[in-house]
């Protein structure tokens, strides 16, 4: 086991200890790993934006500890994951920058340990939820990186009522449920997010589990909700169109809060919440000629 891996644990855990209330002495505790996708190191209420309203991570924030200095370790999306889920600089990962979001290509070497390969040997349950972009083979996907369970994409970013990817062409479908691709024309992407959450938390509340959930949100395209929307009709473009993304993602999560409510696990789960990187201005149509996003 990578001492990195043990050192990063051991930090986060007895950091968020005030998060959650202590877990029964004959249960671990379950670990939510919430890792949004191009959101700003500001851009919540709790972090003193003042034209946001984001409510749920506001109340996290205040039920636990918020940190002030905590990087992520690279601006762009592959290696930042590499990073998080391996605990390793990127170069050491096999991540140094963003791996294709072609079917087919490679990413994040298999040798690699991850978060989640350490969990399954504690007895954990394991899940990747939402984004992947850190591999588009067999064994480079999640299920061969230590998630037992794995729904998403596995590229850098999807239309989230289409599921294709439509950054560069051919435009192309990337929706897939442990290696099995899937279609759920017309359906929210974070939603369907939400509702796999259920699924497998209810499925697993009787073990300990582990959710790598990794929301593509507020991520190129900005497609919040018409409730969103209309809320911040009034604020300046491109700002109402990103905002209204944000509180849609606020939203969600405080749906999977309400989820773990539900199940009773609440007091016995630690929810760890960090964004990948910094934003990305969308002021024009211009997109980019690789498909290494």
């Amino acid at each position: 086991m990578h001492n990195s891996i043990k050192r990063i644990v051991v930090m986060i855990g007895l950091a968020l200890i005030g998060c959650t209330s202590t877990a029964a002495a004959d249960r671990k505790p379950n670990v939510i790993l919430i890792y949004t996708d191009d959101q700003g190191s500001i851009d919540l209420n709790c972090y003193g934006a003042t034209d946001l309203h984001t409510p749920h991570l506001d109340g996290l924030a205040k039920r636990g500890i918020r940190f002030t200095q905590f990087y992520a370790a690279a601006p762009v999306c592959s290696p930042s994951r590499a990073a998080v889920l391996t605990g390793r600089f990127p170069q050491r990962a096999g991540v140094p920058g963003n791996v294709s979001s072609q079917e087919g290509r490679p990413g994040m070497p298999a040798a690699q340990f991850t978060m989640a390969e350490m969990m399954k040997s504690g007895g954990y349950k394991t899940a990747h939820i939402g984004k992947w972009h850190l591999g588009y083979t067999p064994e480079t996907m999640p299920n061969g990186q230590g998630f037992d369970h794995s729904f998403g994409h596995m590229g850098g970013c999807i239309d989230n009522w289409s599921h294709f990817f439509y950054w560069v062409g051919p435009n192309r479908h990337d929706l897939w449920r442990n290696g099995t691709e899937i279609w759920e024309d017309g359906r929210f992407f974070p939603e369907l997010m939400v509702e796999e959450s259920k699924s497998f938390i209810n499925d697993n509340k009787s073990d300990p589990f582990f959710i790598y959930w990794a929301i593509n949100v507020p991520h190129y395209p900005l497609q919040g909700t018409d409730k969103w929307r209309d809320f911040y009709k009034d604020l300046p473009e491109p700002r109402k169109m990103y905002a209204a993304f944000v509180s849609t993602m606020d939203e969600m999560i405080g749906q999977l809060f309400g989820i773990l409510d539900d199940a009773g696990l609440t007091d016995d789960t630690m929810i760890i919440f960090q964004s990948d990187h910094g934003p990305v201005s969308y002021t024009h149509l211009t997109l980019p000629t690789s498909d290494l996003v």
